[in-house]
């Protein structure tokens, strides 16, 4: 780490992820720190600096701190990965930075303490019951989505859906009545409890008949605002279904709510969306595949004038890491096993990790920035962002005009120009009506009209043709 790295974290503050001691604390306090990060997502502890006002006062013995930090965790902890201790120097003063990494296999506990220990911002808590079972879910190899699903029943799940996979994924070609549920056990569909088969969460996700019924948080919230923040909303749905609905209803929305170019080609209009779809559909099927179905959370779809973000629950398993992602240096793994095995036999998505490559593929052939990955407590969530809002987009009121007078503006902040053929064409309509629209905005002031009459006539925006006057007095 060097000094403007340093720097960087002395201008934070405490938080999951920091931590900073002026010395080296009593044993039992270092230990439940370290603990609580490897039971998190990891984090630094930066030993030398006042933790109040983040002050480098800097270590007299920084090796003897070093040593007594090792004594202590090799005497308070079982840990599978010691941290790794770093010595940095900084304004001439020495300090010990010591980096704990995501515990594999959680829960992690303090020598004579009975319950693991958690980072909830700048504390160490004791762990809660759903934490706890969290810790050792994400501690076990096992898949979390073949636990059952209470109070649900053999009823609830599609089985003629089922069958059809069986038979498209080459699985089986017999489906009789004792080998169709033989392999649904197998497939950890379902599982046999006291002689009753019952639905695991793969089960329901991937086939339930009315999924939200038997678990209500896997609904997908929808939400398209207006502007920059959540103040205003235009669209909203809480979306429901299977999981393969759930990702099409999805698409539809964004479809729906993001803004699209159509350029003349021929007798044609060919269309451009604002974002990759293919993107923002990997994205959601991340989110569908790779979320916690034990957090009673819903993935969030949030859509803003100048970005799209989707939050799923659940943070990166362990040990994956932001940064990973970012290098595409991470291996693949799921919490979810089962449904990432349907997800990949029906060839959407693929089990080699490859998703994010394709998503920054789709970015780049759009000439947008690469996906932002973010964590935030108990949320996992993929940010697409679009910096060309912020120079195309003209500031046009809107009120009052129709749909389709809406749709054409958004066209023109794409393209100079628009015939009334072209409008009509756009928009679905006849010629009458596409002159009486173009003929409002312009008493409006909202559009220019250039020409008298006749195919030679077209309008333009308002604001592009004040600017367009504006430079050619300038290159005069």
């Amino acid at each position: 780490m060097n000094e403007k790295e340093f720097e960087k974290l002395l201008r934070e503050r405490e938080n999951k992820d920091l931590d900073f001691k002026l010395e080296l604390p009593e044993p039992k306090k270092v230990a439940q720190l370290v603990v609580a990060f490897y039971n998190s997502r990891g984090g630094k502890i930066i030993i030398g600096v006042e933790d109040e006002t983040r002050k480098p006062v800097g270590l007299q013995n920084p090796q003897k701190t070093e040593h007594g930090f090792t004594q202590i965790i090799r005497h308070w902890c079982r840990l599978d990965e010691e941290p790794k201790i770093e010595f940095v120097k900084y304004d001439n003063k020495d300090f010990v930075v010591i980096h704990c990494p995501k515990g594999k296999n959680t829960p992690y506990f303090v020598t004579e303490e009975y319950s693991p220990r958690v980072r909830i911002g700048s504390s160490n808590m004791p762990a809660n019951k759903e934490e706890i079972a969290r810790l050792y879910r994400e501690g076990s190899s096992e898949s979390q989505d073949v636990y059952t699903v209470k109070n649900a029943g053999l009823d609830d799940i599609d089985t003629d859906k089922i069958k059809e996979y069986f038979k498209e994924s080459n699985l089986t070609g017999q489906l009789d009545g004792k080998h169709f549920y033989e392999l649904l056990k197998k497939e950890h569909f379902v599982v046999e409890e006291n002689k009753k088969l019952i639905p695991t969460i793969a089960g329901i996700v991937l086939f339930g008949k009315h999924p939200s019924l038997e678990l209500p948080h896997i609904i997908i919230r929808a939400d398209r605002y207006k502007g920059l923040d959540v103040t205003m909303w235009i669209d909203r749905a809480d979306l429901e279904g299977n999981a393969f609905t759930l990702i099409e209803d999805t698409k539809k929305f964004m479809l729906k709510n993001i803004r699209t170019s159509y350029t003349p080609k021929g007798f044609e209009m060919e269309t451009k969306t604002e974002y990759p779809i293919n993107a923002l559909k990997e994205a959601m099927i991340n989110a569908v595949v790779h979320r916690d179905y034990h957090d009673r959370e819903s993935i969030l779809l949030k859509m803003f004038d100048d970005r799209i973000e989707i939050w799923s629950p659940g943070e990166l398993l362990r040990p994956l890491t932001i940064s990973q992602l970012k290098d595409l240096t991470y291996t693949s793994k799921s919490r979810n096993e089962t449904i990432a095995g349907v997800f990949s036999r029906r060839k959407l998505m693929d089990k080699r990790g490859t998703g994010i490559l394709r998503m920054n593929k789709f970015c780049d052939e759009w000439n947008l920035p690469h996906p932002e990955f973010k964590e935030r407590t108990g949320y996992f969530g993929i940010i697409f962002r679009n910096p060309d809002y912020y120079t195309k987009l003209p500031e046009i009121d809107v009120k009052g005009l129709n749909e389709r007078q809406k749709h054409s503006v958004r066209y023109l902040t794409e393209h100079k120009k628009i015939s009334r053929g072209e409008y009509a064409k756009l928009c679905g309509c006849s010629v009458r009506t596409a002159f009486n629209d173009l003929d409002e905005m312009v008493k409006m002031n909202i559009l220019k009209r250039v020409g008298t009459t006749g195919k030679y006539t077209y309008y333009i925006l308002k604001s592009n043709g004040q600017s367009n006057r504006q430079s050619n007095r300038q290159s005069k």
